[in-house]
């Protein structure tokens, strides 16, 4: 186990106030090692990649492709060749999207669950939309909120040409079976796409272990900057999937009659890339491979059992998900009878500076297959402490108490 008070001395938005942040599901804080490389970039290099044949920009191109190797290096890759660097996970997943629009060869369905993120549902019902080739299905959730694999399984068929779903859900924190998910679509012939978001701050994920065809997570979900997502595909794959976006870079050569496209993944980076971004984020991967993921896991998981436990004991409040152990994630969702979660999170900033999210997490359909209006939701990562999760519990009463649930 690292230690937690000398993590927090790394984070200068803990410095500027008094604040429990509990919201790190949606994004996370930024260590100064990060930040000094975005400054170091902007002050010291400031340049361009892949183009000028000065030193200043070869030495911008070559931080930027180390980022790539580690990026490649942490989730166990063949090659650097299989990074993308995208805007986020979003658009990573858009750009699956697109390609298998216009590059699959087969007809029928791409199956998503009711617990995906919006992110990984409205790619593909854009892309079924506007196709008469492709049909999105969901995959039913049980009402504890786990893939129901029966399901699953009848629902894969001959005709499935992809299945995507999250490795972990981004409300109740359930971590899904992937290798068995996997498993039964590779021996339908089917490709597999995981959004790996909420999987990556916290777990190894290693490729070959999970044998997936394609990945997507976030930097700024773990320690990293904004506007980089990261999407891993097999080499073979991306080299015949076409590119949602044209521009500079991504050509080998253009002419008025013909275009011939650059090698993956640049084929798939058209125009300036997130230089600083890319550059900083080599820095958030060595910052977690120094605290190491097991250790971190094994943090927010402490994290994540005591807040289940303490607010199980408070009156009214409900938890959805995976009481404890290997199968959750590190974040809680609960509501607390009587209260609508946007109530309860503005009570709790205003009571103790607690910071939570409340609502439907870019989740609809799960909540709606769990029958639930609006959730609220706890999450924790490496700077959190065991106190801010007592403090959390006793802003829940102080709230109970105003909103009249206790005398």
């Amino acid at each position: 186990m690292f230690d937690v008070k000398s993590v927090r001395k790394d984070f200068p938005a803990l410095r500027s106030q008094d604040i429990v942040y509990l919201d790190n599901a949606a994004t996370s804080f930024t260590p100064e090692p990060v930040t000094d490389e975005l400054i170091d970039y902007y002050h010291r290099n400031g340049t361009s990649v892949h183009r000028g044949i000065y030193k200043r920009a070869e030495e911008t191109t070559r931080k930027l492709e180390k980022s790539r190797e580690k990026t490649a290096d942490f989730i166990g890759a063949d090659s650097s060749r299989e990074i993308v660097f995208t805007k986020n996970c979003t658009e990573s997943l858009n750009l699956l999207a697109y390609s298998f629009h216009h590059w699959s060869e087969k007809r029928g369905k791409i199956l998503v669950t009711e617990m995906d993120h919006h992110s990984n549902i409205l790619p593909w019902k854009i892309m079924a939309k506007g196709s008469d080739r492709f049909e999105l299905e969901f995959v039913d959730v049980t009402r504890n909120g786990r893939i129901d694999m029966e399901d699953y399984e009848n629902k894969l068929s001959p005709d499935t040409v992809a299945v995507a779903f999250p490795g972990v859900s981004n409300v109740i924190g359930a971590y899904n079976q992937v290798k068995e998910l996997t498993k039964l679509a590779h021996d339908n012939h089917t490709l597999v796409i995981v959004d790996g978001a909420q999987w990556l701050p916290h777990r190894k994920f290693d490729i070959p272990e999970y044998d997936v065809d394609f990945l997507t997570f976030s930097a700024h979900k773990m320690l990293g900057p904004t506007g980089l997502g990261i999407l891993y595909g097999r080499e073979d794959l991306l080299e015949r999937m076409p590119p949602p976006f044209g521009g500079g870079e991504m050509v080998r050569s253009t002419t008025k009659e013909e275009t011939t496209w650059n090698d993956v993944p640049q084929k798939f980076e058209a125009g300036t890339p997130p230089i600083a971004q890319i550059i900083a984020f080599g820095a958030a991967l060595d910052y977690l491979n120094e605290l190491g993921l097991s250790a971190v896991k094994k943090h927010v998981d402490s994290l994540t059992e005591k807040a289940i436990n303490l607010l199980s004991k408070i009156q009214g409040v409900e938890i959805y998900g995976p009481k404890e152990g290997e199968d959750r994630g590190g974040l809680v969702s609960f509501n607390l009878k009587g209260v609508h979660p946007h109530d309860l999170a503005a009570s709790l900033d205003s009571i103790d500076n607690i910071a939570i999210r409340a609502g439907l997490h870019c989740a609809q359909p799960l909540h709606e297959a769990m029958e639930l209006n609006a959730t609220s939701r706890a999450s924790f990562y490496v700077y959190n402490e065991e106190g801010e999760i007592d403090r959390l519990a006793r802003a829940i009463r102080e709230a109970r108490k105003i909103f009249g649930g206790e005398k």
